[in-house]
């Protein structure tokens, strides 16, 4: 997943970049989600200084603060070095310094005519998660979830454990930051899945990578996180061994 983050000091501009963006998550299904739309730069490395999920930045240069759009984005790549970053001004001669800055920015959007201002946030959105699959595609498999109206992939590493849901037919994915419940059975997600997954249940899948401890005795496994998942007496002696 991608989460998208906006600064702008300007809050009808703020607001129009906000809804260009929704719409076109909403349009094309996008894996995404819009995360901060803040008029301060302080708010923007507050919410993303922790964040494990990869960012997209949609920046004015000229923020009316001590902190500029270009010492935002440079601060911003400290944090997340494979982020991505989109300038949105009025100041168009101020492109260059992108460069003297270091910041490796995807676009340079100005703001005058909002239909290409529109055109070009569309594009790099769809370019960000091109670019975004290809390179995790060389590190990292997914799991793709299908839900109403969307398609996600979540990284393997970011899994905690699958369980059957209460809700017949579904089951519950927990993620180490969400949980989705979707349609399916263990049985054909215990197929898809790679060996660093084990079922240690009849309900139960856990990503042996994300185990933080096994309590033989109690018949548990804690996961990274705290969460609990059980074990049968016969997986659990597989599993430790």
């Amino acid at each position: 997943m991608l989460r998208i983050h906006v600064c702008e000091d300007n809050e009808n501009q703020r607001e129009r970049i906000k809804n260009v963006i929704e719409q076109f998550i909403d349009m094309e299904e996008l894996d995404m989600e819009l995360g901060i739309v803040a008029e301060h730069p302080e708010e923007v490395l507050v919410a993303t200084k922790h964040e494990t999920v990869t960012g997209i930045f949609f920046l004015d240069i000229d923020l009316q603060n001590q902190m500029n759009g270009m010492d935002l984005a440079r601060k911003i790549r400290e944090y997340q070095p494979r982020c991505f970053i989109v300038f949105v001004t009025t100041h168009s001669e101020m492109s260059y310094m992108t460069f003297s800055y270091k910041v490796e920015a995807m676009d340079f959007i100005i703001k005058d005519n909002f239909d290409d201002m529109e055109n070009r946030i569309h594009q790099c959105l769809l370019h960000a998660k091109q670019l975004y699959h290809e390179s995790s595609r060389e590190n990292f498999k997914f799991f793709k979830v299908k839900t109403v109206g969307r398609v996600q992939e979540i990284s393997y590493d970011d899994i905690l454990f699958f369980e059957v849901s209460s809700n017949s037919h579904k089951l519950v994915l927990h993620g180490k930051n969400q949980l989705m419940e979707f349609s399916g059975k263990l049985k054909e997600v215990k197929e898809e899945l790679d060996d660093r997954f084990y079922q240690c249940h009849r309900s139960y899948i856990v990503n042996k990578d994300n185990i933080a401890e096994i309590k033989e005795a109690e018949r548990v496994i804690v996961m990274t996180g705290g969460e609990i998942c059980p074990m049968s007496v016969r997986l659990g002696r597989k599993l430790l061994k």
